[in-house]
């Protein structure tokens, strides 16, 4: 790599990461367009995008999310590595293509399915689902009997196409479903037209390198495909066209890619005490091995287990601990459970970030405690 390419450290590279996931100071701006700088919002456990939003954002309230769900201005659907997402209504056509062929690849049986089988399939179930949400158990039974001749006998191809009617087809969730006291199953409805409207292949895969490199940046092709699933060729065509990047290596002589203008704090910045969602997208935005500019690797088993990232909470910038949250009509308890021994003003200002973390979460409790 060229010697003029300048090299950010693993601090930089942190402090990056928290500017850009508005983890250094609580930023003023409308939840869409939040969500839109945040990449989409994480959206597996129903209250996750709520608590990332009140951790970012200044002075937000449930409503703050609730409404422009029940706007449709955003909405939940399978993408980024067929996963559930927030994404704006304004960005769902572009996600929704570039990341269609992550979804299509998931689980997908050796040598098949045909792809008219598969098209068939999906104008069948936007049918069913056009004006009735209907759950998975509901649409699995509906293609039941629209599955064609060669998943009759085969049973993984007769559950990938169960599973892909729901990934794949364009359903979204209704919108209570994205709802901050969702429990229920999920129900799935056809979008609107205007969420229908295809997106050009060059302009989706670019909004989606731009927003992962604004919201996760500087970055790796590998972190970004990591991150979106998208194909590396679609990846590397995407930042071919971009006039408004920067190299940078880093602490092992790898080229790193950025937006010129995204912000790159000082390494001595201060980091204040923050509380990560189940699920957070700050710790999942990087290849595995690289999502130590966050997370330290000797604390990653204890954070991603399998499919689960649990919630966590950051001292200095890094993640330091765990936390739980116990909802009881009495009293209401955030649990801290750090990873070693907490400094005295550390642990001091975490707990105040806690008590008004409990009351945000269950602001119906007739009191709150932050214990551990």
């Amino acid at each position: 790599m060229p010697a003029r390419v300048p090299s950010l450290t693993l601090r930089e590279l942190n402090r990056a990461l928290l500017a850009r996931q508005f983890l250094l100071r609580r930023q003023r701006l409308s939840v869409v367009d939040a969500v839109e700088r945040l990449a989409c919002l994480q959206g597996q456990w129903a209250p996750s995008p709520y608590v990332a939003l009140w951790s970012r954002l200044s002075g937000f309230e449930r409503s703050d999310l609730t409404r422009p769900i029940d706007r449709g201005e955003i909405v939940k659907a399978t993408l980024m590595r067929a996963t559930l997402h927030l994404v704006s209504a304004r960005e769902y056509p572009a996600y929704s293509l570039a990341t269609m062929e992550g979804r299509f690849g998931a689980w997908r049986p050796p040598g098949g399915p045909a792809l008219a089988d598969l098209d068939k399939l999906h104008r069948s179930v936007m049918t069913f689902a056009a004006k009735t949400p209907r759950t998975r158990v509901e649409i699995q039974e509906f293609i039941a009997d629209h599955l064609p001749p060669s998943a009759a006998k085969n049973e993984r191809l007769r559950n990938w196409f169960s599973w892909a009617a729901v990934a794949t087809s364009g359903l979204i969730w209704e919108a209570a479903g994205a709802h901050f006291d969702h429990r229920q199953l999920g129900r799935h409805v056809a979008p609107p037209a205007k969420l229908r409207k295809a997106a050009k292949p060059a302009a989706a895969y670019e909004l989606v390198v731009r927003r992962h490199l604004g919201a996760f940046g500087p970055a790796t092709v590998a972190d970004i495909a990591t991150w979106s699933s998208v194909r590396v060729p679609n990846i590397r065509a995407a930042l071919a066209g971009m006039k408004d990047l920067r190299r940078f290596a880093d602490d092992r002589g790898r080229e790193l890619i950025d937006l010129a203008r995204a912000p790159r704090p000082s390494a001595e910045v201060v980091a204040p005490p923050r509380f990560l969602a189940r699920f957070d997208a700050a710790i999942l935005g990087h290849a595995a091995p690289e999502r130590t500019r966050v997370l330290p690797e000797a604390f990653r088993k204890q954070v991603i287990f399998s499919a689960e990232v649990w919630p966590t909470f950051l001292i200095d910038g890094f993640v330091a601990g765990r936390w739980t949250i116990a909802v009881r009509p009495k009293e209401s308890v955030l649990e801290l459970k750090p990873f070693k021994p907490l400094a005295r003003a550390d642990r001091a200002a975490l707990v105040d970030e806690g008590e008004k973390l409990v009351h945000f979460y269950a602001p119906d409790s007739k009191t709150h405690a932050v214990r551990g």
